[in-house]
């Protein structure tokens, strides 16, 4: 894939998966005289990609979703927080049936139907650092990226040997790229 369709391709999952996800986000008020009674639910535990996809393989062993035969080949998190932790988690998947997109929210692991392309190069974790691990290496220029622009969380997205780090609130965005393998800043 060309760097441009590249990129294309990995704004698009973003997109998506911001989309996606804004279902988790409780900050709405009920409109007066509305028929809808607001429900206060608590903020979904924050997980580690590791601790997600252990609780993906108990699902599975436990007879839930099954990803026996799927490849990994991208990575997302939502409001991620300095220690690797998300709110939700997206894994775009490979298999004999093709393209399949999995998330844990709030009620656990969900397979859902997104018109997104997914990169060809598949995602060997064993071989990859950790989310973790990258804001471990690098937490002086995210901290400052998150300073800068007033947010405690980051998007991280692990596609094509490289994670990236999005910043964002209302006043603008600023991304950090590094690679997977090595933690060396990309530019």
């Amino acid at each position: 894939m060309r760097p441009v369709g590249r990129v294309l391709a990995l704004f698009a999952a973003v997109c998506i998966f911001c989309t996606a996800s804004g279902c988790l986000d409780t900050s709405t008020t009920p409109s007066e005289g509305g028929g809808i009674t607001a429900v206060d639910l608590p903020e979904p535990e924050r997980l580690t990609l590791a601790e997600a996809l252990a609780e993906l393989d108990l699902l599975g062993a436990e007879g839930g979703l099954n990803v026996t035969g799927a490849s990994l080949h991208q990575v997302l998190g939502n409001r991620v927080d300095l220690e690797g932790r998300a709110y939700s988690w997206t894994l775009g998947l490979l298999d004999a049936d093709g393209a399949r997109w999995l998330i844990l929210g709030a009620t656990g692991w969900q397979e859902v139907s997104l018109p997104a392309p997914i990169p060809e190069e598949e995602l060997n974790m064993t071989e990859l650092l950790a989310p973790e691990e990258i804001f471990a290496m690098h937490e002086d220029g995210i901290r400052a990226a998150m300073e800068r622009l007033n947010t405690n969380t980051v998007d991280i997205v692990l596609a094509e040997g490289v994670y990236t780090v999005t910043a964002r609130s209302e006043t603008g965005m600023e991304t950090l790229a590094f690679r997977a393998d090595t933690g060396e800043v990309v530019i």
